[in-house]
């Protein structure tokens, strides 16, 4: 009796201090917005408009980049270091002719209320604890597109119309021809219609984890094409600055990101995070997959392993 009175004790007094201290932390936060403002980040249309539009190179951050970044956490298929740290921030903060800087569209309660649940209420956490941080990043006279333009379906909630969306989305590549560098087992595009609009597709198969390790070679290797070719790239972090250096080198280059997932699931109707059949869904946790997979047209694309 005794022993259940006082875990019942520990637990109102823990969910009491928590409550306080998440009080705490949105008086804090509320501050900080009155102080600074909120960075300009352009809607997923609007983003996509523009990149068509300008023909434009894109560097995308989300919570991943941003804690290499800050040197905080290691993320599933990417570990921390000094040199991703530094370069990650040479990018964000970089200003570059056409060259487009995207972070979330998640600094106000606005904006927010357009994302599902779960994702709201992670941005909102993520925001208590670490918005001051992104604000020592950020640049408030700067226009930045929405880096959720490419993971613009399960994270939101209004889903009507969505493969409206990505058909606007896919005009990025009509008639172009396309190098996709990928992880091993990312298989953009392969067994749906996402990159079916393009004049040709090869593709460079990187190691699906820890690609930063190999960064000069896959640069490298890259830059063995010409630069009328529109460089899409699927490979964590790695991908954020490999738009950077492959843009100053004359090539438009897109970190595309898990864009060929979140079509998968638009295409499914998947209201959750689902493993998507030989493809390394990480988000949902599913594992490294084996090189069992077979698909004729998708070995004849791939050009180069790193």
């Amino acid at each position: 009796m005794i022993k259940s009175l006082l875990i019942k004790f520990i637990d109102l007094s823990f969910k009491t201090i928590m409550k306080f201290y998440l009080f705490i932390l949105g008086i804090k936060d509320k501050i900080i917005i009155m102080k600074y403002g909120v960075p300009n980040v352009l809607t997923a249309e609007q983003s996509v408009d523009k990149i068509i539009r300008n023909k434009a190179s894109v560097a995308r951050f989300g919570d991943g980049e941003f804690k290499l970044m800050y040197n905080i956490a290691d993320l599933k298929f990417q570990k921390r270091n000094k040199l991703l740290s530094k370069r990650l921030r040479e990018v964000i903060t970089s200003n570059v002719d056409n060259l487009y800087i995207g972070i979330p569209k998640i600094f106000t309660e606005k904006d927010l209320i357009y994302r599902s649940n779960e994702s709201h209420i992670f941005w909102k956490k993520h925001l208590l604890k670490y918005r001051q941080k992104w604000y020592k990043l950020l640049d408030f006279n700067y226009i930045y597109i929405n880096a959720s333009f490419t993971r613009n379906y399960i994270g939101i909630k209004n889903k009507n119309n969505i493969l409206e969306y990505f058909n606007k989305v896919k005009k990025i590549w009509e008639h172009r021809d396309v190098i996709i560098v990928e992880g091993k087992f990312s298989r953009v595009g392969v067994g749906n219609d996402l990159l079916n609009n393009t004049k040709s597709i090869s593709r460079i198969i990187a190691p699906a984890e820890n690609a930063f390790d190999y960064y000069e070679k896959i640069l490298n290797t890259i830059l063995e094409y010409p630069q009328s070719d529109l460089i899409l790239i699927a490979l964590g972090p790695t991908a954020t600055i490999l738009a950077k250096d492959l843009h100053t080198r004359g090539y438009q280059a897109i970190d595309i990101g898990h864009i060929d997932i979140e079509y998968e699931w638009a295409l499914k109707k998947a209201q959750t995070k689902i493993p998507i059949s030989n493809k390394y869904t990480i988000e949902a946790n599913s594992p490294i997959l084996n090189d069992n997979f077979t698909n004729v047209e998708y070995e004849a694309q791939i050009k180069r392993y790193i």
